[in-house]
């Protein structure tokens, strides 16, 4: 009997040991795959920003607009209005604290809309959030934001654009927009303090924010549309300002 419990002791003990060695062996696996796969996306980051797509004539241009970075997020700066485009009809006005009828820019970017819509600071930022954002799983949104003047306390770029050139990047971001069944665009209505400031509103987006595409990149794929100079492909907005030596 003694010996049975001896040899079934020894047994349990090399199987818990084998089971112990290849659960290391696989969390070994997994985080040199982790830390391969991290270690390619920034090489793929950092090399394909550098590449230029080089942009078209700017001749004739006579419609000036911005980048703006704001930390690690690139918006576009336009005119409120003018003969190709009135954003108001877009973005209402109506949907902001303030109301200001006087605003002479708009800022429009895109992004993920549960961040957006729950992480007004990094403080704010949740596990849950930050394990499904980078991963394409939830809707996107459009971040419309009214200015009377071009903010100084950010980095900028001043690009002219030509009628036509404008008309496309205007068609670009049209497309992103998600609209009801009447052509409208979708308002979003913020509840998390702090999420909206007075003078911008949320609007329902098409698609998907990940890894492979960014807010960043999104604005990279809008100055494409409308013959800019850009990036091969960027995850950041540092490869955006580097193509124009900011």
């Amino acid at each position: 009997m003694k010996e049975k419990k001896r040899k079934l002791h020894w047994y349990q003990t090399r199987k818990v040991r084998n089971s112990l060695k290849r659960a290391k062996k696989t969390a070994g696996y997994f985080f040199t795959f982790l830390g391969s796969a991290i270690l390619i996306y920034v090489l793929c980051t950092f090399v394909l920003s550098r590449i230029s797509v080089k942009g078209q004539s700017n001749k004739g241009a006579t419609i000036q607009i911005y980048l703006m970075k704001s930390g690690v997020h690139t918006d576009f700066i336009l005119p409120v209005r003018n003969d190709i485009k009135d954003w108001r009809t877009e973005f209402p006005l109506s949907n902001t604290g303030f109301k200001d009828s006087l605003s002479k820019l708009i800022s429009i970017g895109w992004g993920d809309k549960t961040f957006y819509m729950n992480t007004p600071t990094w403080a704010d930022l949740t596990i849950k959030t930050a394990l499904t954002v980078p991963f394409g799983l939830g809707p996107s949104a459009i971040h419309a934001t009214y200015y009377q003047q071009l903010l100084d306390d950010r980095p900028n770029i001043s690009l002219h654009l030509t009628p036509r050139q404008y008309a496309k990047l205007v068609h670009y971001i049209e497309k992103t927009l998600d609209r009801n069944k009447k052509g409208r665009t979708k308002f979003i209505k913020a509840t998390m303090p702090g999420v909206v400031t007075g003078n911008d509103a949320y609007y329902a987006a098409n698609g998907r924010y990940s890894l492979f595409f960014t807010c960043n990149s999104w604005v990279n794929a809008g100055l494409k549309a409308c013959q800019q100079k850009a990036c091969y492909w960027t995850a950041f907005a540092g490869g955006i300002f580097y193509q124009y030596g900011k």
